[in-house]
């Protein structure tokens, strides 16, 4: 094996560790999610039959344009966040999240008013029926406190992302989790306990959200934590700048409203009743089926970021590697056991006799489009992360509205069965558009960037000395910045391996050094030694103590340089210095 294929393998130690670290909690936070969405139809569904299903189908599209909202400032903000961390601001970082946190509560209090004062509209356009029908009431009933709730959802959103992306992934994922079981929980009570219907189930998401919240701000008592709220004046090119982020992806919700909006309407007049709750019964399974995507795509997004900052695309390559294999192979055994136990799903939410074998059939022509669906909406999140926001934006819009649309226009044409093949058209048509078009827009790679792989217990400090200062030489970097380069990397290095580590088994140190655009040169380094900072090094009087000359060491790098960053993320001790 050659040396540089030996190199690669090795430096997979933090990428790999890092995915699995954030993966496992990630995707116990997308199974509460799922349980959450899922509680309330089935609830429903046992309790009041198919207008119970039929009302969750109507609220669906007024979810789909709050996820355009809350979700997109939550994405923006942590992708925003994670990006400068990565670059070693923690100023800016703050900044950010303190803009958008002011920003999601004054937002959600508005779209509270809006939909509370127009809800005779909203009801109308959603399809509620008659004014004082069934269905209308239970609608608005349930509407009512879903906009009273805004803000809870909005902040809670927020809080999630950003605390996951500030090395708190399983205080994140509790919350979530915990937040979402709650939810479980209080619709059983609400809805079969104490008969309060629809209500019961918007009470139950709200409560679960008030949960969630008071355990992410467990996090903002933590000494070592990062993130936290200070006082700001309004920054409309910050907040303009998240939101374009972050609506890249959540905008296809706006898609989706208006593509649901049309197919309940279709299949109110070509199925009736029956029809609308067997698409609710999809829905539902495609938030169960779809929830390892969200797990794989919360896993990516931040580290692609992290990475992205780093100029780290070997590292970015293999994330998503490791996200799309695991989401085939999940991918498939999730929609071969949907696919096996259709029938009793279908009859586990309420639905009887001939309705179930419809319901199965549309289980399993669903199960078909999971697999091409989390290829989709993997590399969305990463697109996100690398600031490539235009793909993102097309493979939201095409996927939930507009392939979506055309075959759902089509297909109803013919007959209800014809329908339920809307979900796999509209994602294979999906990516045969997005993948050509990605690959013929390759983002472009600076080549000013060097990667070096230390293994500390093999390799000696000058090789790496050596190429570093040929790197910079090549690039035409200055004699002074050649020096301090080169410098600050012999002083960081020598103090984490004098300090940090134990000298036995694999012990790495990850390094990549950019020569910025600006004209300074930036160094990211990586390893997997305890819990070290060397920046927090403090200078002794012993001047015959070895630490003394170490601490002196890390002193000049301070003093040469524009700024330098700690931080303790997924495990490992990261390090950002910018030389002059």
């Amino acid at each position: 094996m050659s040396d540089i294929s030996a190199s690669n393998i090795k430096s997979r130690a933090f990428t790999d560790k890092m995915f699995r670290r954030l993966f496992w909690p990630t995707l116990m936070s997308a199974i509460g999610l799922a349980l959450g969405d899922v509680a309330d139809a089935l609830f429903v569904g046992i309790r009041l039959g198919k207008v119970g299903l039929a009302t969750m189908s109507l609220v669906a599209p007024v979810y789909m344009i709050y996820n355009v909202l809350d979700v997109g400032i939550a994405v923006g903000t942590s992708v925003k966040y994670t990006q400068e961390l990565g670059k070693g601001n923690a100023k800016k970082g703050i900044e950010i999240f303190s803009q958008m946190l002011i920003f999601a509560v004054v937002l959600s209090i508005i779209v509270a008013a809006v939909g509370i004062a127009g809800m005779p509209y909203i009801l109308r356009f959603l399809g509620a029926g008659t004014r004082h029908s069934e269905l209308w009431s239970y609608t608005k009933e349930y509407l009512e406190i879903m906009f009273l709730g805004a803000p809870l959802t909005f902040i809670y959103f927020l809080l999630y992302y950003c605390v996951r992306c500030d090395d708190a992934e399983k205080l994140a994922s509790a919350g979530f989790t915990i937040g979402y079981l709650t939810d479980v929980v209080a619709s059983a009570v609400f809805i079969m306990g104490l008969k309060l219907d629809v209500r019961g189930a918007i009470y139950a998401t709200v409560l679960g959200k008030a949960v969630g919240i008071c355990i992410f701000l467990i996090h903002f008592t933590r000494k070592w934590a990062i993130l936290r709220f200070k006082p700001v004046k309004p920054d409309f090119k910050i907040i303009f700048s998240a939101l374009k982020t972050g609506m890249s992806s959540s905008v296809g919700y706006i898609g989706e409203f208006i593509a649901l909006i049309v197919v309940n309407n279709i299949l109110l007049r070509i199925g009736g009743s029956s029809a609308l709750a067997q698409l609710n019964v999809v829905q539902d399974v495609s938030y169960v089926s779809l929830a390892i995507y969200m797990a794989l795509g919360d896993t990516v997004q931040p580290l692609s970021a992290t990475f992205f900052a780093e100029h780290n695309n070997g590292a970015i390559k293999r994330t998503m590697s490791l996200g799309i294999k695991t989401g085939i192979i999940c991918g498939a055994v999730i929609a071969a056991l949907f696919a096996i136990f259709a029938p009793s799903i279908c009859s586990l939410f309420g639905l009887t006799g001939s309705t179930i074998d419809a319901g199965a059939f549309a289980i399993r022509l669903f199960c078909l489009s999971i697999i091409p669906a989390g290829i989709s909406l993997t590399w969305s999140s990463c697109f996100q992360a690398i600031k490539r926001e235009r793909i993102v934006f097309l493979i939201n819009q095409l996927r939930t509205f507009i392939c979506f649309l055309i075959f759902a226009l089509i297909l109803s044409q013919f007959n209800i069965r014809w329908f339920w093949f809307t979900f796999l058209g509209a994602e294979l048509l999906t990516l045969a558009i997005w993948v050509p078009i990605a690959l013929l827009k390759k983002q472009k790679v600076s080549d000013k960037v060097f990667t070096y792989l230390l293994d500390v217990n093999s390799t000696d400090l000058s090789d790496l000395l050596a190429k570093t200062e040929a790197f910079c030489e090549e690039n035409d970097a200055s004699p002074k910045q050649i020096y301090y380069t080169t410098m600050c990397i012999e002083e960081v290095c020598q103090a984490i391996i004098e300090n940090a580590f134990n000298r036995k088994g694999d012990e790495y140190i990850q390094l990549t050094v950019c020569l910025e655009n600006s004209g300074s040169v930036t160094l990211h380094m990586r390893d997997n030694a305890v819990n070290f900072n060397p920046f927090a090094m403090k200078t002794g009087q012993n001047y015959d103590d070895p630490d003394h000359l170490a601490s002196l060491g890390i002193q000049m790098v301070k003093s040469k340089s524009k700024q330098f960053f700690y931080r303790r993320y997924a495990n490992f001790n990261t390090l950002t210095v910018e030389v002059e």
